[in-house]
């Protein structure tokens, strides 16, 4: 168990290495983009870019998904080539559909989102930029099964760093605004398709199944809505926002949104790309509940203390980073979306149980409630009490909080884990309390100001010590790795 929870550990490291560049570039692309574009600009490239989320989400159809479930399942080489093959003809030939079908309605979509048809060929580059992103779903998670978590990162880093200074060429050099930014993205998408391509040829089984499809098919499509639901629940209220306060409130939420991010792409995504290839060969082990159960608590409290640390400097961040002053007001929903983030973290957890089951349909009628729950309190928060973006935001720490809590129980029905459940709470407690302090305490200094708040995220591990967070075994655990390091 200890080599799998190293292997873990290193993994998400080396993903959070390549995830972290996507907070860098974003950090890097922020002063970029409130520089060149308006908060009426951002606002709409805040909702294009949501709605090509959301289709990328739709038209993937969770083949992936399907594909990693199905290959856990044998250890013969040409079978998993065969699984690998169906899955890439799959999603090739949905997005050439995709293209195909959707193209004649740009008009349609221009208009619905923006009341005008001068969006049009926007519409044209998002959709061939979501066809080429659902067929590159497959060599990445190829990437991921195999835990070459190494090559995976440099291909990912490769992307980011062409769409990076495609970014500044289209806004800085060619200075066409909006368009630039999804230009960047489809060029980016062309070269890592042509790029994967070679590699997958040389793994693939030139067999159609279509038994393997069908079944594939049966168990990704109950996750097509679940992650319909999911998407919902993410970017629902950018929608919701924007009709009920407009663009400007569209790109303050979502800047506000991008800081949380962090949270969700060094810990959560970076968490779930190496977990993930491991929890289903973990399954059927001897110590696969004790496995999981140390995973868990370790996984909580770095989320936790990802979401204190981030919510106590997002002010500052924002202060660093953007370029008008009209943007920091951002910071104020940074704690609510941080902490929904944990709850996510936490969720995806419980749900593993589903995936190893093949009950892939109880999830999604626990997140399609939780998105008609979601969309009923934005109305009551945004409309009726008048709480402007903050409502939003607190109605999505409440959706995920029901997701994870109806998760949790029904999850121990199928697969029951005593997760330290006790713990955690105390975890989320200390980090509470602290998050409060920082509200009584005000230097007039900015210096003084941060080296009070690295004091409070300095406090948090120790609290954690006093209130017997940590085990002695784990703690004798740490200290022989500490020890190992120190003399290497």
């Amino acid at each position: 168990m200890l080599n799998k929870l190293k292997s873990t550990a290193k993994h998400t490291f080396i993903y959070s290495l390549g995830n972290f560049s996507t907070k860098v570039v974003g950090l890097v692309l922020l002063p970029l983009y409130t520089a060149k574009l308006t908060l009426l600009d951002y606002g709409k490239f805040t909702i294009l870019e949501t709605t090509a989320m959301f289709m990328a989400m739709i038209f993937g159809l969770r083949i992936v998904s399907s594909m990693m479930r199905w290959s856990a399942e044998t250890e013969d080489k040409t079978e998993r080539k065969s699984i690998l093959f169906n899955s890439y003809f799959m999603l090739f030939f949905v997005a050439i559909l995709l293209n195909v079908l959707l193209n004649p309605f740009r008009e349609i979509f221009s208009n619905l989102l923006f009341g005008t048809t001068d969006y049009v060929n926007y519409f044209t580059v998002i959709f061939m930029t979501v066809g080429f992103e659902i067929i590159n779903q497959v060599p990445m998670n190829l990437f991921r099964f195999r835990e070459q978590s190494a090559i995976y990162t440099i291909f990912f880093v490769s992307k980011l760093s062409v769409v990076l200074l495609l970014n500044i060429f289209f806004l800085v050099k060619m200075d066409i605004g909006v368009i630039g930014i999804f230009y960047s993205q489809l060029i980016a998408n062309i070269l890592q398709f042509i790029f994967s391509l070679p590699i997958l040829l040389k793994n693939f089984n030139y067999h159609f199944n279509f038994k393997l499809i069908k079944e594939m098919l049966g168990y990704g499509v109950p996750l097509i809505f679940s992650a319909i639901s999911v998407q919902l629940l993410a970017i629902g209220d950018k929608y919701i926002i924007r009709y009920l306060l407009g663009y400007e409130a569209v790109g303050i939420y979502s800047l506000g949104g991008k800081i949380s991010g962090v949270l969700n792409v060094l810990v959560v995504q970076s968490f779930q790309l190496a977990f993930v290839p491991i929890a289903f060969k973990m399954f059927k082990q001897p110590d696969a509940k004790e496995f999981f159960k140390k995973v868990f608590k370790y996984f909580a409290v770095i989320l936790l203390f990802g979401a204190f640390t981030l919510s106590i400097f997002s002010r500052e961040i924002l202060e660093i980073f953007a370029q008008k002053q009209e943007y920091v007001i951002a910071y104020k929903i940074v704690p609510f979306i941080t902490l929904a983030f944990v709850f996510k973290g936490l969720q995806n957890m419980f749900a593993l149980a589903f995936y190893f089951k093949k009950k892939t349909k109880q999830i999604a009628v626990i997140v399609s409630v939780a998105v008609l729950i979601n969309f009923g309190l934005n109305y009551f928060f945004i409309k009726i009490l008048q709480t402007g973006i903050s409502g939003a935001a607190f109605s999505t720490v409440l959706s995920t909080l029901f997701i994870m809590i109806i998760l949790y129980f029904a999850s121990r029905k199928i697969y029951l884990i005593n997760y330290e459940i006790g713990k955690i709470f105390i975890a989320l407690l200390v980090a509470f309390i602290l998050f409060l302090i920082q509200f009584f305490v005000n230097f007039n200094a900015i210096f003084l100001q941060i080296v009070f708040k690295l004091s409070l995220c300095l406090l948090f591990p120790i609290l954690l010590y006093l209130f017997g967070f940590f085990e002695k075994t784990e703690l004798a655990k740490i200290r022989g790795i500490i020890s190992k390091i120190g003399v290497k």
